[in-house]
């Protein structure tokens, strides 16, 4: 792989800064202190979550926020931002949107807080009940909490309790604490109210069964007969994952023995799923051959099993593929249990950076699992690389970490990090300078 220069241009292109805005790096918000930061794409950004994983990576908007404001752009923006919010037809930015109206409207524009408590009232997406439930509570706490109860409940006229119905109160014990959230319910006597109430009420008093155990417990008192029969059903059998962390040892030998045998693609995957998280019994050579199998699932699914296992036969694929170049995450991960001084630098010489986002999101992840295993791997390149180029705001935290807990974080991407659109990697900084004072 041919090496960069991935420092914050002085000049950055359009291209540079929508990639910046896009992936939550600090030098977005550095060009926009500076007056460097184009206002069209900034507004792109507002109008749009660009978060490659919404589920995991921390919301963007307040992050936003002190860029509009650093470019005086709070009165452009507004019109686009609010129309967009009463349009909603980007489900996925709604939860974003939403955010950014609370900002306007904790500064002072009344139409955003309509807008959210008309949300919350009308539900536009059956789907996400809580859009603009924490923006509401977040305003005006008590208040926006019984507003979004009493939507609630009147939806639980027409239907059962929901999982998602807690959440609404998970939130208010969260804010408010258990006794209040409950005394806020019990002051207000009305019936939409009264009804999420009590239908908490009766779902909170009821034991429920669960957790790792019981599932660990599940897993393992299923029959290995039971788990051949689903790997040779017609359909992907993902909880052989679980199955196979909890499954005896006699029990995994007779799964591997029947993977050398079989040949039927869609069975083969089902039986790698055994030991997606659990090292095999014992490394066969015919179980190497699926690595370099014709069905693309059987290939990914071999790599992941060979991963978990620390093995010279496992080292021996994992040079063998590096030599033909490596354009996937699952021949870095084995590398993880099988790592030798100064695999990182050959890792880095044969790494072609593939185009597809989640590809390569993939294959930097591992390589930042790879190096995390091996404390004794130079970081320093392969480091940076990952903090630079993944998309992934949690891995480009893990990248930063490396760094710095390796005191090799270049003085440009410790500049950065403070300005990082994830507080994580922020703290990095004031972490890394305590340490230096304590020092």
């Amino acid at each position: 792989m041919k090496l960069k220069n991935h420092s914050p241009p002085i000049s950055p292109s359009p291209a540079q800064q929508r990639d910046a805005l896009r992936k939550g790096l600090g030098r977005a918000l550095q060009w926009a202190l500076s007056g460097r930061l184009d206002h069209g794409l900034l507004l792109e950004a507002c109008l749009q979550d660009q978060r490659f994983d919404l589920q995991v990576e921390s919301s963007r908007a307040e992050w936003l926020w002190q860029m509009i404001r650093a470019a005086g752009a709070m009165e452009p923006f507004r019109v686009p931002i609010l129309h967009a919010l009463h349009d909603l037809s980007d489900e996925h930015s709604g939860s974003h949107l939403c955010e950014m109206a609370r900002l306007y409207a904790q500064a002072g524009d009344e139409a955003f807080r309509t807008r959210l408590y008309e949300i919350v009232e009308q539900k536009p997406f059956a789907h996400i009940p809580w859009l603009g439930e924490e923006e509401i509570m977040g305003l005006d706490g008590e208040q926006g909490f019984l507003f979004a109860a009493r939507a609630r409940g009147q939806l639980l006229a027409g239907r059962k309790w929901e999982c998602d119905d807690d959440s609404l109160m998970n939130r208010a014990i969260e804010r408010f604490g258990m006794e209040r959230a409950r005394g806020v319910l019990d002051e207000f006597p009305d019936e939409a109210i009264n009804r999420f109430r009590e239908n908490w009420q009766r779902g909170h008093n009821v034991p429920k069964g669960g957790g790792i155990q019981a599932h660990q417990d599940r897993m393992a008192a299923i029959p290995i007969e039971e788990a051949l029969r689903a790997a040779e059903g017609a359909d992907r059998r993902f909880w052989l994952r679980g199955w196979g962390r909890c499954a005896k040892e006699t029990d995994l030998q007779i799964v591997l023995q029947r993977l050398c045998t079989e040949r039927e693609p869609r069975v083969i995957v089902n039986l790698l799923n055994v030991f997606a998280a659990r090292g095999l019994p014992n490394i066969d050579p015919r179980l190497i051959e699926l690595c370099r199998h014709d069905d693309e699932n059987v290939r990914q699914r071999a790599f992941g099993a060979l991963q978990q296992n620390s093995h010279p036969l496992v080292r021996e694929v994992a040079m063998t593929e590096l030599h033909k170049g490596i354009r996937e995450g699952g021949v870095v991960a084995l590398f993880i249990k099988n790592y030798r001084q100064g695999d990182e630098h050959r890792i880095l010489e044969a790494m072609e950076l593939p185009e597809d986002e989640c590809e390569l999101h993939w294959l930097l992840m591992d390589v930042i699992k790879v190096l995390e295993k091996n404390r004794e791997a130079d970081c320093s390149r392969l480091g940076v690389i990952c903090y630079a180029l993944t998309p992934c705001e949690t891995c480009r935290f893990d990248a930063a970490r490396l760094l710095f807990n390796q005191q090799v974080a270049p003085e440009w991407l410790a500049e950065e990090c403070q300005y990082d659109s994830g507080e994580d990697c922020r703290q990095l900084v004031h972490k890394a300078a305590g340490s230096t004072e304590a020092e």
